[in-house]
């Protein structure tokens, strides 16, 4: 096994922060120091250490939570409940954390995780990773609008990526964007004076809630993730 895909999956972080972590010294191989993050070592015999600190595989561990609104997204709050306290006792939550962030207002997917390597890769800007939302809105929006908001709005301190909207009825829309900015969708349909007055995220890359109800947690495999 290469010595950067050991490092990952012992949780010491994401392939760039191993990359740093092996040219500064500090990862040992049977006690001598190591510059190359490539090499291949013997995941059971080998004695691997981070800091003269010995390395040992994580299991990583992997759940879909349809969130509920009332609950802010971080690991605690002094005035607000957090999506934590959401996730039920068979879970071991444990080095959990949420990848990306929902409002507190607003329902939908949310991936809790263990695995640092994968949330860098699905929140990292580069990486565009699509986000799908059913959005409410307070009035009707036009085809003017709609082609506005696709094509890459301004939204003060930010032009979004271009983005997709699925008409559903009158004041009800999907929304597909390709990054996760602070309350954007929201920021969005404001740029073009409308107003979400709903919303939920219904899809996070391969990933939706397809069988699952409001609170419900389920557990999945990386592999459903479809990630490399």
């Amino acid at each position: 096994m290469r010595l950067e895909k050991y490092l990952v999956q012992c949780g010491l972080g994401s392939r760039r922060e191993i990359k740093e972590f092996v040219i500064s010294g500090k990862i040992k191989v049977n006690n001598e120091i190591v510059f190359d993050e490539g090499i291949a070592i013997d995941e059971i015999n080998d004695f691997i250490t981070f800091n003269d600190n010995k390395l040992k595989k994580k299991t990583l561990k992997y759940y879909i939570l349809y969130k509920k609104a009332g609950y802010v997204t971080s690991a605690s709050d002094e005035d607000n409940p957090v999506v934590n306290d959401l996730l039920p006792n068979w879970v071991d939550k444990k080095a959990l954390f949420p990848v990306g962030r929902l409002d507190k207002d607003t329902e939908g997917l949310l991936l809790f995780t263990n695995d640092g390597e994968l949330n860098y890769k699905m929140t990292h800007p580069e990486k565009k990773f699509s986000k799908k939302y059913y959005a409410k809105l307070k009035k009707e929006i036009s085809s003017d609008d709609i082609k506005k908001i696709e094509d890459g709005i301004d939204i003060g301190s930010h032009t979004c990526l271009p983005s997709k909207i699925e008409i559903i009825d009158e004041n009800s829309v999907y929304i597909t964007i390709f990054e996760g900015k602070y309350h954007q969708v929201k920021r969005m349909f404001k740029a073009v004076n409308n107003k979400v007055v709903y919303l939920k995220r219904v899809e996070f890359g391969n990933l939706n809630l397809n069988g699952m109800n409001l609170g419900d947690v389920r557990e999945i495999k990386r592999e459903d993730i479809l990630i490399d």
